[in-house]
């Protein structure tokens, strides 16, 4: 399995993110665009503490071919269209492999 985690970190500064958003249109935007070309699930997780990381959006694919497929589908333009919508900050991207014991 491969993990892409997106990362939305602080500027430091006055910054704008609707979790609303994010939770009800987002997120399921990115799981219809993208299910088709392998992601099994999109989670959102929030740390809590001390820490400029203001969410991390959890995307797990079936393997890395899938998940490099939808980053390079068309359906991907409406997804990275659509996060002036929430925010103003950029996005990060980090990619992992998952296992389970």
């Amino acid at each position: 399995m491969e993990t892409v985690y997106v990362t939305y970190k602080s500027n430091g500064e006055d910054f704008r993110f609707d979790r609303d958003y994010f939770e009800s249109e987002h997120l399921p935007l990115v799981r219809r665009a993208w299910e088709k070309y392998g992601l099994i699930s999109s989670t959102a997780v929030y740390p809590k503490g001390e820490s400029d990381i203001i969410v991390v959006a959890v995307n797990e694919f079936r393997d890395e071919q899938a998940a490099i497929a939808a980053f390079g589908s068309p359906e991907s333009e409406e997804v990275m269209n659509d996060i002036a919508r929430y925010t103003d900050l950029t996005p990060g991207r980090l990619r992992g492999v998952s296992f389970t014991y």
